[in-house]
């Protein structure tokens, strides 16, 4: 199945009203655009495939690190106990090898590709990382539990 091009020059025009930049290529009939974002945790980077498809675009955002066979079960308890709220996206992890990501979806159906709903899936894997990183990095290296993790992360907030 081909990509729609129309959804891809609207995402392309969302992504330069954000100011954020980003590499364009077709891949298995798919539009990947590839963005680089730096982080205010200590995760300080991740990477995000935008894949555009023929009605919908989905966002899968790595880190440059892994969980360790030693600590994956205490990573997807940490990544459950924060995806329990979440409305828009979610963590999840390869358990064969640690790879953590976090992904979002948007159908864009027929109608016009709303801005608003492609801002809010472009930027809110940035800001979950921002928000839980320490602790996923606390519990991958073995500093916290995930309980303990998760209970800070949500203290911050406060």
């Amino acid at each position: 199945m081909a990509y729609s091009t129309e959804l891809a020059d609207q995402l392309r025009e969302c992504l330069a009203r954000m100011g954020i930049n980003s590499g364009f290529e077709e891949r298995d009939g798919n539009g990947l655009f590839t963005i680089n974002m730096k982080l205010r945790c200590k995760l300080q980077s991740a990477r995000m495939l935008v894949i555009v498809r023929q009605d919908n675009f989905s966002t899968l955002t790595t880190i440059p690190i892994t969980a360790d066979e030693n600590h994956r079960l205490a990573a997807a308890e940490y990544l459950t106990r924060v995806n329990f709220n979440l409305r828009n996206g979610n963590f999840e992890m390869n358990m064969a090898d640690g790879e953590i990501r976090y992904k979002t979806y948007v159908h864009a159906g027929e109608h016009p590709l709303s801005m608003s709903g492609a801002r809010l899936a472009i930027m809110m894997p940035f800001l979950m990382l921002d928000r839980f990183g320490d602790g996923l990095l606390e519990v991958v290296f073995g500093f916290k539990t995930p309980r303990e993790a998760f209970e800070t992360a949500q203290q911050a907030l406060s």
